[in-house]
């Protein structure tokens, strides 16, 4: 490996095709050649990407990810990594911010471990609320897009230090059955707790109810499928879980301020 390339405040490997300043705040979209092999590079400030259409194969260390449309991702500064054989098309939404605005706010960077979890709802987390006003754009996009990035930071990644065991395990158990029926009662067994303490605990820990974070997971798989185009919004509906398509369509929006379809053209 040579001398990584470190990107500075606003600067991708790919080439940009529409941006946004607010503020500490720079929204993009990024387009990329076909079989693109980047320079091993970190970046500067914590970002966001939402991968709209293609992907690429990226290498952290010794280990290599296929990553594909629909798909969040995090990236922490200073962390060394190379993405290669973009696909034909690829369109990567990314949202970064800059230092000084976790000190106006008083919000902690999302740590680095949150690049390397699998498990991360970082779409339905708050990431597709912010693509829609990068879209979006209008007169009141700037106030929108720092209250959704505060959301974003403060409501789901906090630090962990403080939290029990069974906060890290219950993301593992509600991702391992996302598609089943559930009960409050077979959850709290799973973790070795009290059905009371994981009611009265897991909104003060995730900042939403196990409902709303069990719908999340459901989004958060949609969207491959609904970028993937060759599904119908019906098919998916069923797919992941929902009684119907009415049923998708609301819980979709729900979630991220857009319908499916919206989603889906952009």
């Amino acid at each position: 490996m040579n001398n990584p390339v470190v990107l500075s405040k606003g600067c991708y490997v790919g080439s940009k095709v529409k941006e946004h300043n607010i503020g500490y705040i720079i929204t993009s979209e990024t387009i990329f050649p076909e079989n693109l092999t980047s320079d091993w590079h970190c970046h500067e400030n914590p970002h966001f990407s939402h991968i709209l259409s293609g992907g690429s194969q990226e290498i952290r260390g010794k280990k290599a990810e296929q990553q594909m449309a629909g798909k969040g991702l995090y990236y922490y500064p200073g962390i060394i990594h190379q993405n290669i054989h973009y696909r034909p098309g690829t369109r990567i939404f990314n949202i970064e911010i800059e230092e000084d605005f976790f000190k106006a706010y008083n919000l902690n960077v999302p740590p680095e471990s949150l690049m390397f979890e699998s498990n991360a709802v970082i779409n339905a987390g708050g990431l597709l609320r912010l693509l829609r006003e990068h879209y979006y754009n209008d007169e009141c996009s700037q106030l929108s897009m720092e209250q959704l990035c505060i959301d974003l930071i403060s409501t789901n990644f906090t630090t962990e230090k403080h939290h029990p065991e069974w906060t890290k395990q219950i993301v593992t158990v509600l991702n391992d059955v996302w598609n089943e029926p559930l009960s409050l009662k077979r959850l709290a067994d799973q973790v070795g707790i009290h059905p009371v303490t994981l009611s009265k605990y897991f909104t003060k820990y995730f900042s939403c109810t196990l409902g709303e974070y069990f719908r999340r997971l459901k989004i958060e798989r949609a969207l491959v499928l609904v970028r993937s185009k060759k599904y119908s919004l019906t098919e998916i509906a069923y797919m992941c879980g929902f009684t119907d398509q009415a049923h998708f369509t609301k819980t979709f929006q729900q979630v991220t301020a857009m319908l499916p379809k919206e989603y889906r053209k952009i």
